[in-house]
């Protein structure tokens, strides 16, 4: 079995210009307005979404939406069962997926709820809560802090020894016990000199996290999981050694191959978790009801947000979208071989989601970015402009150390392409500004003094990226 990088699930603006999103969009706009579909939403059915987000592809995806404190359940199969199957409420017996990454709210949870008790602090570092457990720990690393940690701004890599994907990834996660993982951490190579970094999303920072809070209180991460949140919340179905609920467990693909289990063990803190909607809305409702609710002030802080994290923030391991008063999102989402799982919440609306899908190339993306323009749209009204002015904007801009947006003119029109991918069509839609109009993308240029283009604003799902000009425009290729 191999897990995936998850550079799908860190972000919302990894896809947004692909070139089949805008050439979907494009034949969608050809049709009779009685032919469109209604827009997605965390308003739309469940059935709706779990239909969308498992495509053709094999397997079985389960949505729960949490709305006015009600859960509605839908469920989707490829191929159908030979009987109908439904999921009518939290009682029935729902089949069980892999979380993935988002394991890792619950870790973050037993941070926020370390800190609120007083045992630990954000500022306490790896050396500290190693004292005298562990040997050969290099000062940058020992200096780390429980809030790097959390944030992924701990200079620490994806995994140990620079794996990164493939099989050594997937092996890493199969073999790695506590003493296998606390040797890697005394010879781990740091991404920078020295943290903060900038964030990078690491599964070996977050289950360093979780083991060394599981150090603190002279028990296992999974035994922490199952007193403190868990068995308090009723959610008997969220467990990582399955044992008689087997057989419950949806059949996890690869596209059309069948995958393999197996349960991880010092790296359990990033991504071992099994669970079901019905779990998942009830962890939600609990921290939706935040200070007042089952898990009291720790709930709150968990959604504290604590850095800046790919164009928005993060709290305690959940990532979080949008203005800082009004319309914020929180989410995360994971990806295995054989399940992908989409978690969100949205206080402003009393509103939570979970898609849990048994196959990993399942297209949740679509889902993503249907929720992220609804809650967060963009003009999208078209604005004649003079085709001469289009070359202000022809350039390449820097948004982060490895990503450039490159704008150039062709035919009258300004395009726009992510570093390595190809470019798409803006339409301009104000004085210095354009959009992606099919999945809420929106570019608003800045000038300097003299009036010219220096920089650019990306803004897409509550994300925001500031770009500087840094070269002139590459030539767009003809079709």
């Amino acid at each position: 079995m191999r897990l995936l990088p998850p550079a799908w699930c860190r972000r919302w603006l990894a896809p947004w210009l692909l070139a089949p999103w805008l050439a979907g969009a494009a034949s969608a706009q050809l049709a009779p307005p009685s032919a469109l579909p209604a827009p997605l939403s965390l308003a739309s059915d469940p059935a709706v979404l779990a239909r969308t987000a498992l495509g053709a592809e094999r397997g079985t995806l389960v949505v729960g939406v949490l709305r006015a404190d009600k859960a509605a359940y839908g469920i989707a199969h490829n191929p159908e069962p030979l009987a109908p199957r439904t999921i009518a409420s939290a009682s029935a017996e729902q089949p069980m997926f892999e979380i993935g990454s988002v394991t890792k709210v619950f870790t973050g949870l037993l941070l926020a709820q370390a800190v609120e008790r007083g045992d630990v602090a954000l500022d306490d570092s790896v050396g500290k809560l190693l004292a005298g457990h562990a040997e050969g720990v290099p000062p940058a690393v020992a200096a780390i802090t429980l809030r790097q940690l959390v944030t992924h701004t701990g200079c620490l890599p994806v995994m140990a020894d620079g794996v990164t994907g493939g099989a050594a990834l997937a092996e890493q996660f199969r073999s790695f016990d506590l003493p296998m993982f606390w040797a890697a951490l005394a010879r781990i190579r740091l991404t920078g000199l020295a943290a903060p970094c900038e964030a990078r999303y690491s599964n070996f920072g977050m289950a360093l996290l979780g083991q060394l809070l599981a150090l603190h209180y002279g028990t296992s991460w999974g035994e922490l999981v199952r007193a403190r949140i868990t068995e308090p919340l009723g959610m008997n179905d969220t467990v990582i050694p399955l044992g008689d609920k087997a057989s419950r467990m949806a059949p996890a693909f690869a596209g059309d191959q069948r995958q393999r289990r197996f349960d991880m063990l010092a790296y359990a803190p990033a991504s071992a978790l099994r669970s079901t909607a019905a779990d998942m809305l009830a962890f939600s409702r609990a921290i939706l009801e935040g200070a007042r609710g089952p898990l009291g002030p720790a709930a709150a802080r968990l959604l504290t947000p604590l850095a800046r994290y790919e164009g928005a923030e993060i709290g305690y391991a959940v990532m979080v979208r949008g203005p800082e008063t009004g319309r914020r999102t929180y989410y995360h989402a994971g990806v295995t071989e054989g399940y992908r799982t989409l978690w969100l919440l949205a206080p402003d609306t009393g509103e939570a989601l979970i898609v849990l899908a048994s196959n990993q190339r399942a297209p949740l993306q679509p889902v993503m970015l249907a929720i992220g323009k609804s809650r967060y749209p963009v003009p999208t009204a078209e604005v004649p402009i003079d085709p001469k002015r289009l070359a202000d904007y022809a350039g390449e801009f820097r948004v982060g150390k490895s990503q450039v947006l490159g704008f150039t003119v062709r035919e009258g029109r300004l395009l726009a392409r992510e570093s390595g991918k190809a470019y798409n069509l803006l339409t301009p839609t104000g004085t210095d500004r354009f959009a992606v109009t099919a999945i809420g993308a929106q570019f608003v240029f800045r000038r300097g003094d003299a009036g010219e283009v220096n920089g650019v604003t990306l803004t897409q799902g509550g994300s925001r990226l500031e770009g500087r000009r840094v070269g002139a425009a590459a030539t767009a290729p003809q079709d």
